[in-house]
């Protein structure tokens, strides 16, 4: 099948999706299936799916090697190639989001004039205050929050949704879902681990996203400690003894091997947490950014009238950054400067701001 034959399909059903990443990683797929997996609109899913999917054989190998099931060797065969085709899509994934968050990386991080504009800003408290107040009159803007956003994601996700800034419907099955007690919802969170084609679409509205969250790590630390396994979301667990498992009554083993794949099953709906969660902060940072922009408007000519009256200071301070730019130009290329050396650098240049060392920047090696 092609391409614009399945699409439909995994938009509605990841049965669908898992058994057509299996089957790319073996090869046995048409060419557009492949190129679509590939691609920005389907490379976090694919990625989740191929985790699911190596959870699931992973089990099932479990479960064939206690039985001795024949089709052990070519289960485990199987499992091998869709581990290596799972590492090779989280590296282009890997490689996605590290251009999308360099992309979403505030302006003055990126260019060092505006670095050096914000450094300045905060050693001249008082003069930039009056400054902002002048600029806000001269714009006829009233004192706002627009450029207040919340440091935790799940605060900045439900912030946007009481605010509009995400539409979505709030109906009884999220409101029930919201307002049950915590055993009960854990209950909801834990079957939808563990029935692929009946899942709750609740979970993943972007209110409830905080509860799912909180409840997969619980399933997850309490799953983990009754398996005997680290707590972590992972499809990798230690191999089992079959050994001592066939000494067992075989209810227990049973038990055991069931077990271990809950705990495989709760790592691809954490991912999927994960994924809605990013998605979603994204958003927010995006909508928000354009209602705060004409208060950055006037923060910016703030900026640049102090910096027309410290120009000295300025000049300093892009001595500073200098090293860490493209040469000639104040651009401060993705690589170039960790966020460790960026918050030496600063704490340094706020120093020599703040007792006058500043000048010796000026002055050359």
């Amino acid at each position: 099948m092609t391409y614009p034959e399945l699409e439909r399909w995994w938009e509605v059903d990841l049965d669908v999706l898992v058994t057509t990443a299996i089957a790319e990683a073996t090869g046995d797929v048409h060419s557009t299936v492949s190129a679509a997996l590939q691609s920005d609109d389907w490379i976090e899913q694919w990625a989740d799916a191929l985790y699911a999917g190596a959870g699931e054989l992973a089990s099932s190998a479990e479960r064939m090697e206690y039985t001795c099931d024949e089709r052990l060797k070519r289960v485990k065969r199987q499992a091998g190639v869709v581990n290596q085709r799972m590492g090779q899509a989280n590296a282009l994934l890997k490689a996605q989001r590290s251009a999308e968050g360099w992309d979403l990386f505030p302006a003055h991080l990126k260019d060092a004039r505006l670095s050096a504009l914000s450094i300045l800003a905060k050693h001249h408290v008082g003069e930039v205050k009056q400054l902002r107040t002048e600029e806000h009159s001269r714009r006829s803007l009233p004192v706002s929050s627009h450029l207040d956003y919340p440091s935790d994601v799940f605060d900045a996700i439900e912030n946007a949704v009481e605010r509009g800034l995400i539409e979505v419907p709030v109906g009884s099955a999220v409101r029930a879902l919201l307002s049950m007690p915590p055993q009960e919802f854990t209950s909801v969170v834990a079957g939808d681990v563990n029935l692929q084609r009946e899942r709750c679409d609740e979970l993943r509205h972007p209110l409830v996203l905080r509860r799912w969250a909180n409840a997969l790590e619980y399933l997850r630390d309490q799953h983990c400690e009754l398996a005997g396994v680290p707590a972590e979301f992972t499809t990798t667990l230690a191999k089992l003894d079959m050994s001592m498992m066939r000494s067992m009554r075989d209810e227990d083993a049973w038990a055991i091997i069931n077990r271990r794949r809950f705990v495989r099953a709760l790592a691809p709906r954490w991912r999927e947490c994960q994924m809605h969660k990013r998605q979603l902060g994204r958003t927010v940072a995006q909508r928000s950014g354009v209602l705060a922009e004409p208060w950055r408007e006037a923060e910016r000519a703030v900026r640049e009238e102090l910096a027309r009256r410290h120009p000295e200071q300025v000049e300093a301070l892009l001595v500073g950054f200098a090293p860490f730019c493209e040469p000639g130009t104040t651009r401060i290329p993705r690589g170039s400067l960790t966020r460790q050396a960026r918050n030496q650098l600063v704490r340094e240049l706020k120093e020599a701001l703040a007792d006058g060392r500043w000048r010796r920047l000026l002055d050359g090696p």
